[in-house]
């Protein structure tokens, strides 16, 4: 029964149905407290099905399993070195224990089909440390997830729902949240701690511009828009934010789909050439400028080309590419010249194009540049169209070791908590030092830390 003035009263409000937002409402369910998760959208599940949704787990059962030596002050240490010091390092340590749990509690709990992926050790990990929700990615996470709390007694999942406002006390408590249906009924208010788990802002142009203007000329593409919602809701309440100009940037979304190619073409040894079959520019560069070289081509893209070898390699190292990405966007073909009927590219620029790259890594140079080579283009040939694009604000607001939001001095906000694209989690300053999966041990480990501390504090019921 409703307590007191709010239409329902519980233990946990959840805003937006992330992936962070859907396991915190299951943790803490699991341990008796009763959880509404507010979605704006028809569908769980945010951004996930287009990223691969990495998770680096130091320390895990997995990693022992395959003689992996690793631990929590190890990734902690890499994720410090990587973002050149500018995430706090109780918040590095903290996030850094909560990885081997999660992969745990995806397997035994929520069923995933967890694999560490031991064949590419990725830039900043000192070990092979990254973990697949399954072979399909954030596909397969938000599917588990959404399963998981949708079939809960004790977790109401309510999409096109939006929160309106948090509501406080005098003193400041969060109370709960104000809400509204998108089509129907009137205002209702909800009572409980709430996290705030319903994305970033790098859908929002006028945010991006304010806080991230080196990047606010690269487009955001995808159906799940995160408008700053989170950031609007926390700053009504008094939270602080931190490092609002970290928003990272891909120069390989590959189109049609708008999914992040996040497998190792690059290093692998793939190029990229434009409409006319020609290369632009050094691949390994850094993301933001090779984003913008990417735009600045005819009709904004380019083309991902690589060989049967690269495609072989980068399967095994990402089953989010071998199973969601390759099949829907990838074009194979066993002559340039098929893989150019396909794209419509100029095939005697595309011909032009590999002899010279393959003789230039006989010669041991690159007229662009580059220095990182992995031998020659053979047939047959993969190809993916990529365009430049915003991917993921990292900054948000402040947050502690609990996940609590912090106001300006310091001081955690009683009854309100972030995770996911809402919390300033573990990206460094500008658009590049994320390690790679650190945003997604972000989101699940705050999700982690803020159903602990709500379970810590409720009573929950029977």
């Amino acid at each position: 029964m409703p307590r007191g003035p709010w239409h329902d009263e519980v233990d946990l409000i959840v805003v937006g149905a992330s992936t962070a937002g859907l396991s915190a409402a299951v943790m803490a369910a699991d341990r008796g407290c009763r959880a509404i998760v507010l979605e704006r959208a028809k569908e769980p599940g945010g951004t996930a099905a287009r990223e691969a949704e990495l998770i680096p787990a130091a320390g895990s059962r997995f990693q022992r399993e395959a003689g992996i030596q690793d631990g929590p002050d190890r990734l902690a240490a890499d994720i410090l070195a990587a973002t050149r010091h500018h995430v706090e390092p109780e918040l590095a340590a903290a996030l850094a224990v909560q990885g081997a749990p999660l992969v745990a509690w995806l397997a035994d709990r929520c069923g995933a089909q967890v694999e560490l992926l031991v064949s590419h050790q990725a830039a900043g990990h000192s070990v092979p440390r990254l973990h697949a929700p399954g072979d399909r990615g954030g596909v397969s996470l938000a599917a588990d997830l959404t399963r998981a709390a949708a079939h809960h007694s004790r977790v109401s999942l309510r999409t096109g729902t939006a929160a309106e406002r948090l509501v406080r006390d005098e003193s400041g408590v969060v109370r709960g949240v104000a809400v509204r249906a998108e089509r129907r009924g009137a205002p209702q208010g909800l009572g409980g701690r709430v996290l705030l788990a319903c994305g970033g802002f790098a859908a929002d142009d006028a945010l991006v511009a304010e806080h991230c203007p080196r990047v606010a000329e690269l487009p955001y593409q995808g159906a799940a828009r995160p408008g700053g919602d989170a950031l609007r809701l926390g700053l009504e309440a008094g939270a602080a934010t931190r490092r609002l100009g970290s928003c990272l940037v891909t120069p390989f979304l590959a189109m049609p789909g708008q999914l992040a190619v996040t497998a190792p073409l690059v290093d692998l040894g793939a190029i990229l050439v434009n409409q006319a079959g020609r290369r632009f520019a050094d691949e390994t560069v850094e993301s933001l400028p090779l984003a913008t070289l990417v735009r600045e081509q005819p009709g904004h893209v380019a083309y991902l080309l690589f060989d049967e070898r690269i495609a072989t390699a980068a399967r095994a190292a990402e089953p989010f590419f071998a199973h969601v990405v390759l099949p829907r966007t990838g074009r194979r073909g066993a002559t340039l010249e098929a893989v150019a009927k396909q794209f419509e590219l100029d095939v005697e620029g595309l011909r032009l194009t590999v002899d010279t790259f393959n003789g230039n890594l006989e010669l041991g140079g690159d007229p662009f540049g580059r220095e990182r080579f992995d031998g020659p283009l053979v047939p047959p040939f993969h190809a993916i169209r990529v365009t430049g694009a915003r991917w993921r604000s990292l900054g948000g607001l402040a947050v502690d070791a609990s996940a609590r939001a912090l106001d300006a001095e310091g001081r955690p906000i009683a009854g309100l908590y972030a995770a996911g694209g809402a919390a300033a989690g573990l990206g460094g300053e500008g658009s590049e030092g994320a390690l790679a999966g650190t945003d997604t041990l972000a989101a699940l480990g705050l999700a982690r830390l803020a159903a602990l501390d709500v379970i810590a504090q409720a009573a929950p019921t029977e």
